[in-house]
């Protein structure tokens, strides 16, 4: 099966911010779904790391559903993680070593595939030889998303609000409901049927979300992000942060801001044919790399 590219000529124009963050011995990047899988997945992404961006792990509150490919340096094979969304945050094991890639689903997606079902084991031997051979982000792009359209020709119930997008960047539950075409009551329903959360705590993890990436990126400051993001003032985006990340955000961009990291956001518009939505990674590591 092969996934037709929907823009040909796109490679050439986004693969230098690609190919800089792939030769980095270690990096976390997100990218942007395709266009027709837009509807149903928020992001795909990979991890590659020797345990300098894992040597403290957090696993933040997420709204949303994740399927998980994990490749240990010293495991034969591969493993398949589906998640479901999380409410609470905690602190991992040991630092990781190896690749991982994933997808988050958005919160209209309502499938629960099985680690057995054929398009996933197919895609974990798939990755798996691609890490071992060393690979490009073409590759490992092209992979998921030919799983990705086979997951999407698959019968499907119970979209909790079709293909209405959830992701609004603010609101109150009654806009949200109006805006999915759902009373407040199917709305609270189907919401809390999909991510274990009642509308008001789905919207506030999404808002957190998007504090996440905007304090990583270290550009304005921590009272601008919440006004931005309709936050009350400072300390209500402290609270939430805490409650979601069980860090302070001050304390989180110190972690991953210079001089230990560096973020950086890659801004989606019309302009720029990039998938590449934003890529961390050790400042040590520049130089490992040239």
């Amino acid at each position: 099966m092969s996934a037709k590219d929907p823009h040909p000529r796109a490679r050439t124009a986004w693969s230098a911010d690609n190919e800089q963050v792939f030769a980095l011995p270690s990096f976390y990047a997100e990218f942007a779904p395709r266009d027709d899988q837009a509807g149903c997945v928020d992001s795909i992404y990979i991890l590659k790391d020797r345990g300098r961006l894992t040597e403290s792990r957090m696993s933040f509150a997420s709204p949303l559903k994740e399927l998980t490919f994990v490749f240990r340096e010293d495991g034969p094979g591969g493993r398949v993680v589906f998640s479901e969304p999380s409410l609470d945050h905690r602190r991992k094991g040991r630092a990781f070593v190896g690749w991982i890639v994933g997808v988050k689903f958005k919160p209209n997606w309502s499938g629960s595939p099985s680690v057995d079902d054929p398009a996933i084991v197919a895609c974990r031997d798939a990755l798996a030889r691609l890490v071992r051979e060393g690979p490009s982000c073409f590759d490992i792009l092209d992979t998921m998303d030919r799983t990705l359209l086979a997951l999407s020709r698959q019968p499907r119930h119970g979209s909790i609000a079709g293909g209405a997008p959830l992701d609004t960047p603010h609101g109150r539950v009654r806009d949200l409901a109006h805006r999915v075409g759902r009373s407040v009551r199917t709305l609270q329903r189907r919401v809390r049927t999909s991510t274990g959360c009642p509308p008001k705590r789905f919207l506030a993890m999404q808002r957190f979300r998007r504090s996440v990436y905007e304090i990583a990126a270290g550009g304005d400051g921590l009272s601008a992000i919440a006004s931005d993001l309709g936050f009350s003032d400072q300390a209500h985006l402290t609270r939430e942060f805490r409650r979601h990340a069980g860090v302070t955000p001050g304390a989180f961009r110190q972690a991953w801001c210079r001089p230990r990291a560096q973020a950086v956001r890659f801004l989606q518009d019309a302009g720029r044919s990039t998938r590449l939505m934003m890529a961390v990674w050790p400042l040590e590591t520049t130089t490992e790399a040239g």
